[in-house]
């Protein structure tokens, strides 16, 4: 069926379309309430070398120890840590810990597009407060893992990478995108439900229709039966004889007499013979 024949469906019943809309567009503003707003909040980490590189003599004096400034070291090594880190805080039972069994709250650890020693964390929650705690303990757990890591090495402490928090936990802001996402997938679905069942509904009620009417059809037959054969059949008309001329004398003609039926000077009146009285005598007497 094209557009037009669509409209033409439509609009012929629009009394099960018109409440079908009013009931999609209710359905989809209480997914649009139902569903939860979430609240996102990110933070950043830097991972920095010691100023002394990272190698270390106990026989050199501090004072001769050669400083560098730590940004000026972000190489390969420091790329690596991020990364390690980042599988550490992506380990579930990590996860579960900083954000508590059977929460709904969720965060994300990654090196960003670079890929160099920055690392990005992203939370999501059901509150701005959520969100903004979540941050601060991932931040915290970073730093407290990058330490435990080294000291598991038994790398000297003067050799320890050091990870500063480069951005704060931001004020947390509403997504709304997955609840819109979540109505315009309602609100389509009942559409399309709402064309089914107007086309449904339109289809049962044309069938009890023509039904009907032919019900009522043969009703009628019923009561006014066909004419019989013989009424149907046209009867044959007798020829008429033309009747003789005037006769002169200004009379009338007379009027012509259908063949076959013979008049009033024709007609001949047949008389029966009575029978004989046996009282009297007869030849063989």
């Amino acid at each position: 069926m094209d557009f037009w024949g669509t409209v033409r469906v439509l609009r012929r019943r629009w009394y099960i379309a018109l409440p079908a809309v009013l009931l999609t567009g209710i359905l989809a503003l209480y997914v649009y309430i139902s569903v939860p707003t979430r609240y996102e909040s990110s933070g950043v980490l830097v991972l920095t070398s010691p100023a002394a590189g990272g190698r270390y003599t106990a026989n050199t004096k501090p004072e001769d120890v050669v400083r560098v400034n730590p940004l000026l070291q972000f190489d390969g090594s420091l790329t690596t840590t991020a990364q390690i880190l980042t599988q550490v805080l992506g380990d579930p039972k990590t996860a579960e810990e900083l954000a508590g069994k059977g929460s709904t709250s969720v965060y994300t650890a990654n090196t960003g597009p670079v890929g160099g020693p920055l690392l990005f964390i992203t939370t999501e929650s059901d509150s701005a407060e959520s969100a903004e705690g979540l941050v601060g303990k991932v931040l915290e757990k970073t730093v407290a893992e990058l330490a435990a890591q080294q000291k598991a090495l038994n790398a000297p402490e003067q050799t320890f990478i050091t990870a500063q928090i480069l951005v704060k936990p931001t004020t947390a802001s509403a997504k709304i995108g997955g609840k819109v996402r979540y109505v315009g997938a309602a609100t389509v679905v009942l559409l399309l439900l709402t064309l089914a069942s107007t086309f449904a509904a339109d289809s049962i009620l044309l069938r009890a229709k023509r039904r009907k009417d032919k019900e009522a059809k043969d009703g009628k037959d019923a009561k006014d039966p066909a004419p019989s054969e013989k009424e149907t059949t046209p009867q044959p008309v007798p020829p008429i004889r033309p009747g003789p001329p005037h006769n002169g004398n200004g009379g009338a003609p007379q009027r012509p007499m259908p063949q076959g039926i013979p008049n009033a000077h024709q007609k001949t009146v047949i008389i029966a013979a009575p029978k004989p009285d046996p009282a009297w005598p007869t030849k063989d007497d």
